[in-house]
């Protein structure tokens, strides 16, 4: 190999000189100067070229692939190791430039090809350009210079990137850190940082997937609630594990990253970025996105905490609120009211049904919001208690799609949580809304706490009121005793307007005693009692007077009325009871005008009775005095 000619040592001398004597200025410009404008203009310069491109080999990038890819321009682009040996094939051993041999590149007409080599022989990239056609004819030994000079120019560019780089990125974090820990909103945190790595990395695409995540009004798609059903397996390996995972896509020639939001505390979600394969992804990046993501994770936890905080003060005024009125000894009723509005209330649910279990039936207490009663809110109700039974005591689901397709429920938000008697199950608590991740698993948490306390209180107030319709109860017709009856009638004389009363007596009791037993006459007096329940309304009342004799109160209810029942009774009886019997019935009435004691409104209506014995027996006769 010939040494350069004095021609082809001042060619260099003169290029060198130009470029790295201007570097020092490159080192005072902003980070999206291109810093390869004065390589370029000084090659064509000294060279006297006309068309110059240079080619950079994508392996040598590093870490700094993103900062380089942004000076991508017509003279400089980038090439992956599928092209490489494409481009080599032509380059002789020893050699270091080729006269042009390849395709046309960006429809140009390169005539010559220079190759950059590394420190270790390694392919930097390839110098394209165009020579004029009397130019100087160069020696192997000037390309060869040329090519360390390239290198040479290219490495300083490379570090002065590293610098700037490392410059920006802290500089990024530096603001993103004093901005995240001075807001408590954990929306614009998550934002924030979003916003933050799409600057610095507009190459990936970003997605955020939060635990417990329940904002109604986040309109940003890139933030998204952790979906414990749906999510691929690497979202939930990271979120599960708290490490960070890389997978690749061979089909679609893409990378996906994952980065758990740990704080001190827990794990609050997953940062998922996804990157072309061919995008080279540094070390450095990966620590740099960790620093930031632990930083967003730290100011969330920050916000979080603060928010739980102020939750929790709401809370315990809730389970304080809830408490008082539990041990306020109100009615089941009442008590059922006021539960349900009170969750409705706190946690913004559309329904709230409280169930309990009686002889493998649904009794939906009264106080429920309206979608309980309707008739097709039975079979989501089974499917409620068959998963409390057979999996778990609480059901929490952020979005509901039911597998049985004969299962409809416009629900998609759904808690609820098993009311218990002593370690037995006896209904649950069911809180409802049409929006999927409605509530969070703090307010899941809430309702669990409360319902403990309602399980103790329902209880009690469920086994109070049994015991008072014990003691007001007739154990053998489930009728009301007597005494209750005598009550309820003094109570209507002294502020209802009128009200009748009816006094039944088996006809020819003893006789069927006698013939079939007292076993079959307690049958027969449980029949008719059915018979006399069903055919009552809401506030009448049926009683066992004693014996074989029943009665009946009626307020605010004609004697016209209750001749009219009597009646009823006495054909329904004489036509349904096995074996086959009859009753008779006698009827009293009192109004303003002539008021009535229960006592001779009893007189009166057995009066009537013995009438009605005395006429044949099986008929209603209604007292006229």
């Amino acid at each position: 190999m010939r040494p350069m000619d004095k021609l082809e040592e001042r060619v260099i001398l003169k290029l060198r000189s130009k470029i790295f004597s201007d570097f020092k200025i490159l080192e005072k410009e902003q980070d999206d100067f291109n810093y390869f404008s004065i390589f370029f203009n000084a090659l064509k310069c000294e060279l006297q070229l006309s068309h110059v491109h240079f080619l950079i080999y994508k392996n040598v990038l590093s870490e700094n692939e993103q900062f380089l890819l942004s000076f991508k321009t017509p003279s400089l682009s980038f090439f992956d190791t599928w092209q490489k040996d494409m481009y080599t094939k032509y380059l002789r051993e020893g050699a270091f430039i080729v006269n042009f041999p390849m395709e046309r590149y960006d429809q140009v007409p390169f005539d010559k090809s220079l190759f950059v080599f590394g420190q270790h022989d390694d392919l930097v990239g390839i110098l394209l350009f165009k020579l004029p056609d009397k130019n100087h004819h160069f020696s192997d030994s000037f390309w060869e210079t040329l090519s360390k000079t390239v290198y040479q120019y290219f490495e300083k560019v490379m570090q002065l990137c590293i610098l700037k780089h490392e410059k920006k990125r802290y500089k990024l974090l530096q603001n993103v850190t004093s901005q995240l820990h001075s807001t408590i909103d954990i929306d614009a945190v998550l934002r924030k940082v979003l916003d933050s790595l799409e600057e610095f990395y507009p190459y990936f695409q970003y997605q955020i997937f939060l635990s417990n995540y329940n904002n109604i009004d986040n309109d940003d798609s890139r933030i998204q609630p952790l979906d414990y059903t749906k999510s691929n397996a690497a979202i939930m390996e990271t979120f599960i594990t708290g490490n960070y995972k890389i997978e690749h896509e061979l089909k679609l020639s893409k990378r996906y990253l994952y980065f758990p939001l740990k704080g001190k505390q827990g794990i609050y979600g997953v940062l998922k970025i996804e990157a072309q394969k061919t995008i080279l992804i540094s070390g450095q990046d990966i620590e740099f996105i960790s620093i930031l993501i632990g930083t967003a994770s730290t100011a969330m936890e920050n916000a979080h905490l603060y928010q739980q905080s102020r939750q929790l003060v709401n809370d315990l005024q809730l389970i304080t609120k809830v408490t008082k009125k539990l041990n306020a000894n109100l009615r089941l009723t009442e008590l059922v009211h006021n539960i349900s509005e009170e969750l409705q209330s706190a946690f913004y649910a559309e329904e709230v049904g409280i169930i309990l279990f009686e002889e493998n039936q649904f009794n939906v207490l009264t106080g429920s919001t309206p979608f309980f009663n309707d008739k097709d809110c039975f079979p989501f109700l089974q499917f409620v208690k068959a998963f409390l039974d057979t999996r778990e005591e609480s059901l929490f689901i952020g979005n509901f799609e039911p597998d049985d397709n004969d299962l409809v429920s416009p629900f998609r938000s759904i808690m609820a949580e098993s009311l218990k008697r002593e370690q037995h199950k006896i209904g649950f608590i069911i809180v409802l809304h049409r929006i999927p991740y409605k509530f969070s698993f703090n307010t899941f948490k809430l309702l669990q706490s409360i319902t403990q306390h309602v399980s103790l209180a329902f209880t009690n107030t469920i086994l109070r009121e049994r015991l008072e319709q014990l003691v007001i109860t007739d154990y053998l017709t489930k009728l009301y005793t007597r005494n209750y009856l005598d009550e309820q009638m003094q109570k209507s004389i002294e502020k209802d307007k009128q009200g009748t009363f009816l006094l039944i007596d088996i006809d020819n009791f003893k006789i069927i005693n006698d013939t079939f037993g007292h076993q079959v006459g307690d049958q027969i007096l449980i029949q008719i009692a059915k018979i006399i329940k069903r055919n009552l309304k809401m506030n009448e009342v049926g009683a066992r007077w004693g014996g074989e004799e029943l009665a009946i109160y009626l307020p605010n209810c004609s004697l016209e009325e209750g001749l009219s029942l009597g009646e009823q009774l006495v054909l329904e009886t004489s036509n349904s009871i096995d074996p086959p019997v009859t009753i008779s019935c006698g009827i009293s009435h009192w109004n303003e005008k002539n008021k009535e004691s229960p006592f001779s409104l009893f007189k009166k209506a057995d009066e009537a009775l013995y009438l009605a014995k005395n006429r044949g027996k099986n008929r209603a006769i209604a007292s006229v005095k």
